[in-house]
């Protein structure tokens, strides 16, 4: 089922799926279940997210993103401790790893293809698609 949201001006759709599987392929590398979250199951997920991790998976030489992350509900996001307002409660976010790549340098491939939330973390990047660069450390 595809929701549509007015947002700064446009419409934006996104994809709001729940299955206890969640097996569906939703584009050529990735399938839905990879962004559920866990405790749910609920997925909800831009399509700009999807893009751009295609784009990205293209520009690292087609070698497999993992995705940690994907969609939060509100009680799972605060269990992990995640921030209030975090672009996972909108399917806007994945935190990803890519074996043989360092996080460091898998945020500078992020940055050339034009993420603009750039988390780096020990073992993985957090990569947001909001509309104004920020990145941090943690």
């Amino acid at each position: 089922m595809i929701s549509w949201f007015y947002v700064s001006g446009l419409y934006w759709g996104f994809n709001m799926l729940r299955s206890p599987k969640n097996h569906i392929r939703i584009s050529k590398n990735f399938i839905l279940f990879e962004f559920q979250c866990p405790c749910c199951k609920k997925v909800v997920l831009d399509f700009r997210l999807l893009d751009m991790l295609e784009i990205l998976r293209r520009r690292i030489g087609n070698k497999p993103i993992f995705v940690n992350s994907g969609y939060r509900c509100p009680s799972y996001n605060e269990k992990v401790g995640g921030v209030p307002g975090s672009y996972h409660l909108y399917g806007m976010a994945a935190d990803v790893r890519v074996p043989g790549i360092k996080p460091g340098k898998l945020i500078q491939y992020a940055y050339d293809v034009g993420f603009l939330g750039m988390g780096l973390y020990q073992t993985f990047c957090h990569l947001d698609i909001r509309s104004k660069y920020a990145s941090w450390e943690g």
